[in-house]
Parts: C-alpha cells; sequence; structure tokens
C-alpha cells in the first residue's frame, strides 16, 4: 500500500493544512509528470474521512470490524432516517398522484420536507465541521482516531443521504 502522506512529504496525522497539502501538490505536479496516484494521494488526503481510512489503515486498525453506531451519532442518525423516511414515503405518494389537484395540494408538505432537510444539513454540517476541526488535537492513537473516523463517516453518509433526499425533492 502507497503511504499517500511520504508521496505528499506530509508527516501521518489525521489534521493538514489544506492550504499547505494543495501547494506541495501543485509544486509536485509542476516538477514531475502528474500520475495517477499522486492524483489520488492529493484527493485522498484532501478529504477528512478519506485521510483517517487511509491513516488508520497505515496503522494497521481493522476498519472492517462491525462497530456499534458512535454515542455521540445516534441520536441525529435515528432523526436523520426518520426524516429521510417520511420523505420518501412523500415521494412515493407524489409518484402515485396523476390529478393536478393532488399534486398541488401536495405541495406544502413538500416545503415542510425541504425546509426539515435543509435545517438538518446544516445541523449535520456543523457537526461535521466541529469533528475536522477537533482532529488538529487528536494523536495518533487509533483506538480514539477510530472513534472519530467513524463519527465523521456517519455524517458524511448522512450529509450525502439528505442531499439526495433534496434533490429527489427538487425534480419531484
Amino acid at each position: 500500500m502507497t503511504d499517500y502522506f511520504a508521496l505528499l512529504g506530509e508527516a501521518r496525522l489525521p489534521w493538514l493544512d489544506p492550504a499547505n497539502l494543495k501547494k506541495k501538490y501543485f509544486s509536485l505536479s509542476r516538477a514531475e509528470i502528474p500520475s495517477a496516484e499522486l492524483n489520488e494521494a492529493f484527493r485522498v488526503l484532501s478529504d477528512p474521512k478519506l485521510r483517517l481510512h487511509h491513516l488508520l489503515k497505515l496503522e494497521g486498525a481493522n476498519l472492517a470490524a462491525g462497530r456499534a453506531v458512535p454515542t455521540a451519532v445516534a441520536e441525529v442518525f435515528w432523526n436523520t432516517g426518520n426524516l429521510l423516511r417520511e420523505t420518501e414515503r412523500w415521494l412515493l405518494r407524489q409518484a402515485a398522484t396523476t390529478s393536478t389537484l393532488a399534486r398541488a395540494l401536495l405541495q406544502p408538505e413538500r416545503n415542510k420536507l425541504e425546509e426539515r432537510l435543509a435545517a438538518l444539513e446544516d445541523q449535520l454540517r456543523g457537526m461535521f465541521d466541529e469533528e475536522v476541526d477537533q482532529l488538529r488535537g487528536v494523536p495518533n492513537d487509533s483506538s480514539r482516531l477510530l472513534e472519530r473516523y467513524d463519527r465523521i463517516a456517519y455524517f458524511t453518509r448522512l450529509l450525502e443521504q439528505v442531499a439526495e433526499k433534496r434533490l429527489q425533492l427538487s425534480v419531484a
């Protein structure tokens, strides 16, 4: 496995300065023929979730083991799931509706769902950003990094799911 930290001349740390990382990447790209491996290293190290995953793999952590939803994420995980299911039920009702009047009657509920999804996305983004900011002070202790990785991974996935439902609502 290629050590992307070494490839870009970075220390194996959970938090990297994005501007410094970008500067090193462009410097290396100009100095030599850009390679797929260099591009992949920059992509991985630029993304907090992928960077932690890569760091943990380099440290030999078992990422395949089934772990419970982190306590810090459990409530928002549950609430997100409920809102996503509610949105999916609305989308199914809307798809089954053929009359213009019935579709118009569904609009207020759609508007409320859009507002709730937007608020949830803001909440999740704030929680994600807070987790990423806290990477600055986290030592390379595999168990603590694994906990942080799990939270970041959940927030990333939940943000993707909320964005998908918002898109589905916007085109429905």
